[in-house]
């Protein structure tokens, strides 16, 4: 399997980076129209498992701090462009998923963050974060953008389904956000306590909070 001349451009400018790297500048770098952004976006998060597998946890963890925060490349903003089509935008969205099963699973420790518990890794902490540094947020008010909100709870669903506690982690965090915007969200943590009988106490006590939308 190959990747296009494109996307492993675009890999390389995000990861081949030294550690520590200073952005300032990088932003305004990498010049592609909202739609380019979105479809590489996506084309490297479905296929992260094999195309970012040079890299160390710690270029990882520099280099998604900066694809995902809205403060650091502003490329996530992609994703509620409206003048990108739809299907592009859910892609990119979905494509969280692989990420987070192929790399995110694989790299991070099972430690919670959120009680900063000993022995996490480099990536644990933008694992944590994902929710919180990126730049979407839910809008029930606007109708256009009910399908891509729709979208953002199946995916919470499918990142709390993934058998990692840093995985479960990040997206209670997320869940505990937006659920202040679609409170339905409550009925994935109650069926995901139900068929996970198993879990940390900690991690039944920080569901139980994101249920509620308290979560930091």
């Amino acid at each position: 399997m190959r990747a296009d001349n494109s996307v492993r451009s675009f890999i390389e400018f995000l990861f081949d980076r030294p550690v520590p790297y200073e952005w300032p500048g990088e932003r305004d770098a990498y010049p592609r129209e909202p739609e380019q952004i979105a479809l590489l976006i996506a084309e490297m998060f479905e296929n992260s498992g094999w195309l970012l597998e040079r890299f160390s946890d710690a270029q990882l963890d520099q280099g998604l701090w900066f694809v995902v925060s809205g403060d650091g490349s502003g490329f996530m903003f992609s994703l509620v462009e409206e003048k990108v089509p739809l299907a592009v935008r859910v892609r990119a969205l979905r494509s969280f998923v692989p990420l987070f099963e192929q790399v995110m699973a694989l790299r991070c420790s099972h430690v919670l963050c959120h009680l900063d518990e000993p022995g996490a890794k480099p990536l644990n902490d933008v694992c944590y974060m994902w929710w919180d540094i990126l730049p979407i947020h839910g809008r029930p008010d606007l109708p256009e953008r009910r399908a891509f909100d729709a979208e953002v709870l199946l995916v919470l669903a499918r990142l709390l389904a993934i058998p990692h506690d840093a995985c479960r982690e990040s997206a209670l965090h997320g869940i505990g956000h937006w659920c202040i915007y679609y409170p339905e969200l409550g009925r994935v943590v109650d069926d995901f306590l139900a068929r996970t009988p198993d879990l940390r106490p900690e991690l039944v006590a920080y569901a139980e909070r994101a249920r509620d939308g308290c979560v930091l």
